[in-house]
């Protein structure tokens, strides 16, 4: 019977237990897909990734969450990759850029280390595509609040997408964000009638003076109602903001998303956009990750 090494770890996160974990199969090529969704849901995290051989980019990853497989992950590619530059995957230099193979393509990454030490992992998304979507007081009733809750006439809901569509939701304080409570049977079939992985709800107040906005991620899921942090969505909201030039040119490559805190598990999450005249050109996602647990694990 066949033992794999298997981590745990927790991404966006400064310190280990916060930001939003991950399970990471390495050497996963053996396993066929019914194996690595029941290893998925005994690991019980929002997603594994497992890590198998690519022959045309540098690693290839798949995900999984509980009960099934996903295209693309963001945290999922942010922790496999950072475990495996940890574990010396990408030799002693891993600067510059590298590409991981996904359900959805091809996508470069590039690993950031300071005097020897990891500090950051960055998966370039797909180009962002952008909607005008979402019916404001079904939008609102699916978040348990009313529609003046909602800064929908300064910042207009949004369906956008760097490689997974969600649904950008701002709100008008931070205190309106701790007031939240999503309504399950509403907010999924929001989803699916928008074809959404989830509502990023977003304010421009934050926590902490180094954030440049704050979310939260609500999912149409049975399993995990809400992320702590989600790659993708920030990815997205990030492309929205440089989009419409809601933030400064200057602050296009440092944008800043802080996540989680709501659930005790905070996060902060990196977002760099390239904008050539109106067009953007590149959305990168980025952070650290810290390892909270290492094992073997028994293939099923």
């Amino acid at each position: 019977m066949a033992e794999l090494d298997f981590v745990k770890v927790d991404v966006f996160a400064q310190e280990a237990y916060s930001g939003n974990p991950a399970g990471v199969v390495f050497d996963a090529d053996d396993l066929d897909e019914m194996q690595m969704q029941r290893i998925a849901f005994e690991v019980g995290s929002p997603v594994t990734s497992f890590v198998l051989r690519s022959k045309k980019a540098d690693v290839r990853l798949r995900f999984f969450s509980p009960t099934s497989e996903e295209p693309l992950s963001g945290h999922g590619t942010i922790g496999a990759l950072w475990c495996l530059a940890d574990r010396g995957a990408f030799g002693s230099s891993p600067g510059g850029k590298r590409r991981m193979e996904s359900q959805v393509g091809v996508l470069p990454f590039s690993v950031e280390k300071k005097a020897e030490v990891l500090e950051r992992v960055w998966m370039t998304q797909r180009r962002p595509m952008f909607a005008r979507e979402g019916d404001e007081k079904e939008v609102a009733s699916a978040l348990g609040v009313g529609v003046d809750a909602l800064f929908h006439d300064e910042f207009p809901l949004s369906r956008t997408s760097t490689g997974v569509p969600y649904l950008l939701v701002p709100v008008r304080s931070i205190d309106i964000m701790g007031k939240l409570e999503p309504r399950h049977d509403e907010l999924s079939a929001l989803s699916r009638e928008l074809d959404v992985a989830g509502i990023e709800v977003y304010s421009w107040s934050v926590l902490d003076q180094g954030s440049t906005i704050h979310a939260r991620c609500f999912l149409p899921s049975n399993v995990i109602l809400e992320e702590p942090a989600s790659g993708m969505a920030a990815g997205a909201l990030g492309a929205y903001l440089v989009e419409n030039d809601f933030i400064p040119r200057e602050e296009f490559e440092d944008i800043v998303v802080e996540q989680g805190h709501w659930i005790g598990r905070p996060s902060k999450i990196s977002v760099r956009v390239e904008k050539k005249g109106s067009t953007i050109r590149r959305v990168e996602v980025g952070g650290p990750s810290r390892i909270s647990c290492t094992g073997r694990l028994v293939a099923p």
